[in-house]
């Protein structure tokens, strides 16, 4: 390990943000062995030295540093929400340009992405209905968005004619046709302390708030307000969006999807040290100091009620949850278990009913969300099941039950690329219950039994099918 080590990334953090914890610093340690062999110097303070006063050699280490990790029509489900409804719903509103940026945008797949599916959509208009942008730190890696000539590695599971509709295959490269190179523009810039202007009305920085820590987060979030537009709106990857509401932007969701837009007051911007990040947890009613008893009573009953559903003793846990309701009608817990035992019932009227209750009083409430999306999928409402499904999986990334009902009706509904991908995770979340990798993060105050070995089975069966299916 260099020795100095500490003071490497000090000075990385104090110029871009990035911050190197856990494994993360054994990648900081390869960085900067190999630049320093190729400039040809042993000592790391010399090194240290060269970087404090050097934009070049600098750049050079930070492009070891950044996972340029990417690739055509990534997450589609967000770039759907960005083009068939957001660009729409803004220029039916006001006459463009839409100015959409893609920060981090890496080698430019991201935002070529945006403008292949905004041409399709627009054709003739689409350079006057939209401006789109991309920007990131690493130089290196801008020159080659610039140059828009790609590898296959950068087409995975994009539709073979639409490859070929808009790119030219030249030997092992694929070049991106001028229409849309030309409309994309690409700078560089370091997000989290630099402001592009004029303000954009759709920002997405996805995969790269990892590297950040959540001091230089909220920094970010106070630079990017200043960025978006009144009626905007930014977008995070799936697995970090919940990670990054700090309160600063409001987070909103349509369609099952999440983004984040202006608050509804104005804000001025204070030290991001002095905003609390927000905790999604079930809020518990405030309870006067009369009813400190009635509490603990209640707390007591629902310990019998669980114990109850443990047995299947269904009848005498409602008994349980009826004395509970009787002190507290909003009893959150209450309502939950008084939700699932109505699924165990098949009464899923109930269920539905007993979990809106809940959301009237905590929209974050996973537990309430995964009820719905059970009982719309007994029901056979399977979209509106896929919606409910999809939010417990961006608020609890880690629950496997989730992912593995998403997958069932990704395959119910034939969108079988997403039930494959599903089921997969689904897998590697089990395994990492398995070995106890996971920890307790991501457990659901659920009183529904979910045994493991059966679901690695239908997993594994499941995927086996579709094997089986692309083979013949």
């Amino acid at each position: 390990m260099i020795p100095n080590i500490a003071a490497f990334k000090t000075l990385i953090k104090d110029r871009v943000g990035l911050h190197f914890f856990n494994g993360m610093e054994g990648l900081l340690n390869a960085a900067l062995h190999q630049r320093m062999s190729e400039w040809g110097k042993e000592s790391s303070e010399e090194y240290y030295e060269k970087l404090c006063v050097s934009t070049i050699e600098f750049d050079k280490l930070l492009s070891l540093l950044t996972i340029n990790e990417t690739y055509f029509f990534r997450e589609p489900e967000v770039l759907d929400i960005v083009c068939d409804l957001l660009v729409p719903r803004i220029l039916g509103q006001r006459s463009g340009p839409v100015r959409i940026l893609s920060a981090g945008c890496s080698s430019g797949e991201e935002a070529y992405s945006l403008a292949i599916k905004l041409h399709q959509k627009y054709r003739e208009a689409f350079a006057q209905c939209v401006e789109i942008h991309g920007c990131d730190i690493d130089t290196k890696i801008l020159d080659k968005a610039r140059m828009a000539n790609y590898s296959s590695y950068s087409f995975r599971g994009v539709d073979s004619l639409l490859q070929q509709t808009y790119f030219t295959c030249n030997g092992n490269q694929f070049q991106l046709h001028d229409v849309i190179r030309n409309k994309v523009q690409f700078h560089r810039s370091n997000i989290v302390k630099e402001q592009l202007q004029p303000k954009f009305d759709i920002i997405l920085l996805r995969n790269v708030s990892i590297y950040f820590d959540v001091e230089t987060r909220r920094l970010l979030h106070f630079n990017l307000l200043t960025m978006l537009e009144y009626d905007g709106a930014l977008f995070f990857g799936n697995a970090e969006t919940l990670a990054n509401n700090f309160g600063i932007l409001k987070l909103k969701q349509e369609h099952g999807h999440f983004y984040f837009c202006q608050p509804k007051t104005s804000r001025v911007p204070a030290l991001a040290a002095s905003v609390s990040p927000r905790m999604i947890t079930p809020v518990i009613p405030a309870k006067t100091p009369s009813r400190v008893s009635s509490s603990q009573q209640c707390d007591n009953w629902i310990k019998s009620a669980l114990l109850c559903v443990a047995d299947k003793r269904f009848a005498e846990a409602e008994d349980w949850i009826s004395q509970v309701l009787t002190i507290d009608i909003h009893h959150q817990e209450a309502l939950v278990i008084k939700g699932a035992i109505a699924l165990e019932k098949c009464e899923f009227e109930q269920t539905a009913l007993s979990a809106k209750q809940v959301l009237e009083q905590d929209e974050w409430s996973a537990e309430a969300k995964m009820l719905l999306g059970l009982a719309m999928m007994w029901q056979q409402h399977t979209q509106q099941a896929i919606a409910w499904f999809k939010q417990v999986v961006y608020q609890q990334p880690g629950y496997w039950p989730a992912h593995y009902y998403l997958a069932e009706m990704y395959r119910q509904s034939e969108l079988y690329r997403p039930a494959q991908r599903t089921y997969r995770i689904t897998l590697q979340l089990l395994n990492a219950e398995t070995n106890n990798t996971m920890g307790n993060a991501c457990a659901l105050r659920l009183p529904l039994s979910f045994p493991t070995n059966s679901f690695r089975f239908l997993c594994e069966h499941q995927l086996a099918q579709f094997t089986s299916q692309d083979g013949q």
